[in-house]
């Protein structure tokens, strides 16, 4: 007779495993994905005049439903092309391997901020001559770390004040739910700011005490299943159920004095779970 009181997935795994009789490998794996949410920048007025930044309600972000290669919008990039390190996954929905993995943990953290300035405004920033990486950070498709609000305002966000101001905004109105294999199951995990930000850079912004082992622990442990069994296909979405308005005051262009309109700022965030993946050698 069992008398054991309590199962988790990792235990499951492990006698499901064990019970074939050939060598199997336990490894502490993790992965991550990362998605972006818009801030329009709305209602600037004359010069100097406050603007404010809204997060429209209904946005969505898929986390782990893309792999290396894929093409994703990200930021001001309609068609980014996902790197490794947006993401990795060599496919879409599925582990990194073909094994089983029993997800023991979660992070959520800001990774970036990018500024999207019309064509117009680059002058207002850069003489002649915009070196490529210049322009992209400028045009919001690559990231730019403004610590003191040169070019992004410093209520936006700013490590010189250690505030993630757009993240913590929205963390709080994000809902985010497990779906495996297209909906048939779902695990509603509440709103984001239950997610603390392992190895945060400060106790500021790093929703609970900024240590790598400060994560959101599952401890009975979640399966993501190897490619071709139940619950192979895994993705994690995040809605953004109420519209968030942050004022912002507008910074000056160094080179003509003028007030560059601001026309969107975008939040990316990474998504990080872990946990031990089982599978037999030889496979990938």
């Amino acid at each position: 007779m069992d008398n054991t009181l309590f199962v988790s997935k990792r235990t499951e795994l492990l006698d499901l495993y064990a019970k074939n009789g050939v060598p199997f490998l336990a490894t502490t794996r993790g992965m991550h994905s990362v998605r972006s949410l818009k801030f329009e920048a709305v209602n600037l007025g004359a010069a100097g005049a406050i603007g404010f930044l809204v997060a429209r309600k209904g946005q969505v972000l898929n986390f782990f439903n893309y792999g290396i290669n894929d093409s994703i919008e990200l930021a001001a990039n309609a068609a980014h092309r996902a790197t490794e390190s947006d993401t990795s996954q060599t496919k879409g929905f599925s582990t990194t391997a073909s094994g089983d993995m029993s997800i023991e943990w979660i992070t959520m953290a800001p990774r970036a901020i990018k500024a999207q300035y019309g064509a117009g405004s680059i002058t207002d920033w850069v003489a002649a001559g915009a070196d490529p990486a210049v322009l992209a950070a400028i045009t919001g498709t690559a990231a730019m770390v403004d610590p003191f609000g040169h070019a992004i305002p410093v209520d936006v966000g700013s490590s010189a004040t250690l505030e993630h101001v757009l993240y913590q905004a929205i963390a709080p109105h994000m809902t985010c739910r497990f779906e495996w294999d297209n909906a048939d199951r779902t695990e509603k995990m509440g709103t984001c700011d239950q997610f603390v930000q392992g190895g945060g850079a400060s106790f500021l912004h790093a929703n609970g005490e900024p240590s790598v082992n400060n994560r959101f622990r599952i401890p009975e442990g979640f399966l993501w299943a190897r490619e071709g069994q139940p619950a192979s296909q895994l993705q994690v979405v995040c809605k953004l159920e109420d519209d968030v308005v942050i004022p912002y005051a507008p910074v000056s262009g160094p080179l003509t004095a003028n007030y560059p309109a601001l026309a969107a700022c975008y939040v990316e965030v990474c998504m990080r779970l872990g946990g031990m993946l089982l599978r037999v050698p030889g496979s990938n």
